[in-house]
């Protein structure tokens, strides 16, 4: 009897111990982001209240963003980069951030007008390399003061019901706010999946078919849940018209779609499928071989609708013929940013790459299974690629060993 009441009171100090470690290796860490002003900028803070586990953040600034830096505790700045060792208590940071940014100069990415604001939060809040006691991590909330007649503001993370945004990354250890955030005067359209909370949210007055691009998803989802298995817990699709970027353009949990671009091409591919599977997926491509991240959006942007009912197998062959001679020039698949001809033969590439992969396992197993495991890799390069065809069909790929297109790198 003696033994186990002794066993119980260690397990408990054990227990009081781990909760009291866990609670010291947290730091509370509150973004809030200030746009009642209507000059075309957003005023941040970060505040730590207990940063007593922090040693020093170093921000990589962006001129073009981000100005106007101040703090207590240590603030240095040079060469682009702002070092901070935050005090013990009630840390700030502030700093300035300019809204309305275009995309190499075509088209804007990111926007502040008198109704709304569309921006991606890596632009809000710069990135960091972080040095903190062993083991910290950090607890991020975002918050936002809005003008009174803006009627919300929408992300891609989850929000609680005080309208506080919850930033958790579980790769980071410092909590960052990524990917597209919307507010002003909007109007949003919801689906609350099994797994997925979808949101298309763009500025009331915009042209855009919000429901139209909530069905076209729907129609396509549980093909693309056979294809990535799990998906994020919460989507947001951001659109609008001009004078934004018209194209789309990808993020953690979320994607911008302009609201002039089609769901499907006349060539049969869709943008909205390929910037999904990228905001799912979360796959990208080492190196020289971003072939791969982008080859595969491009061809599931095309085979996800097929094996959904979109498309016959006849207008499935006319979308490949096409991709085949608008690539017909390229003679290799490297580079650090694919263009839209390699883009389209990385795709075909894959193609055949299921068709091997069926092959080779007795159509027991396909190019979804490798999609599944990428996803778990996350940054995949040419090498892994061919470990991952290899350990799911038990064979080395032929295509991937031989193929011209992945024999010599373009510098």
């Amino acid at each position: 009897m003696l033994k186990a009441i002794l066993r119980l009171v260690t397990f408990y100090t054990s227990v009081s111990l781990f909760t009291l470690s866990a609670a010291a290796e947290t730091y509370p860490l509150n973004y809030h982001v200030d746009l009642t002003e209507d000059d075309g900028r957003a005023f941040v803070s970060i505040e730590i209240p207990s940063a007593g586990a922090v040693r020093e953040i170093d921000f990589n600034l962006d001129s073009k963003f981000h100005s106007d830096i101040k703090a207590n505790g240590k603030l240095t700045q040079e060469d682009g980069r702002a070092r901070w060792q935050p005090p013990e208590q009630d840390a700030r940071l502030s700093l300035t951030v300019e809204l309305n940014h275009k995309r190499r100069g075509d088209g804007y990415d990111s926007i502040r007008r008198e109704d709304f604001t569309i921006f991606r939060g890596d632009d809000l809040i710069p990135p960091a390399t972080v040095r903190t006691v062993k083991g910290a991590q950090s607890q991020a909330s975002l918050s936002f003061s809005l003008p009174e007649d803006w009627s919300s503001v929408n992300s891609g993370w989850p929000k609680t019901e005080d309208g506080t945004f919850t930033i958790d990354d579980p790769e980071r250890s410092f909590d960052r706010p990524t990917g597209w955030f919307i507010a002003g005067k909007l109007g949003t359209r919801r689906e609350r999946m099994e797994d997925t909370h979808l949101a298309i949210s763009a500025p009331l007055g915009n042209a855009v078919k919000r429901m139209d691009v909530l069905s076209f998803i729907l129609l396509n989802w549980s093909t693309i849940k056979e294809v990535v298995g799990e998906t994020p817990e919460k989507i947001l699709i951001v659109s609008a018209g001009d004078p934004m970027w018209r194209g789309g353009l990808s993020g953690p949990n979320s994607l911008f779609l302009h609201a002039d671009r089609p769901m499907v091409s006349e060539n049969g591919t869709s943008t909205l499928l390929h910037e999904l599977f990228h905001t799912i997926t979360s796959i990208s491509g080492e190196g020289k071989d971003d072939w791969i991240a982008e080859g595969l959006a491009e061809y599931y942007s095309y085979d996800i609708l097929h094996r959904a009912g979109g498309m016959t197998d006849a207008r499935r062959d006319i979308v490949t013929e096409w991709l085949a001679d608008w690539s017909k020039e390229i003679k290799t698949l490297y580079a650090k940013s694919s263009s839209g001809e390699r883009t389209a033969r990385a795709a075909l590439l894959f193609d055949e790459l299921d068709d091997e992969i069926k092959a080779n396992s007795g159509g027991e197993k396909s190019l979804d299974h490798a999609v599944k495991a990428m996803i778990a890799e996350g940054d995949v390069s040419l090498q892994e690629l061919k470990e991952i065809v290899h350990e799911i069909t038990g064979k080395p790929s032929a295509l991937l060993e031989n193929s011209k297109l992945l024999a010599t790198e373009d510098n």
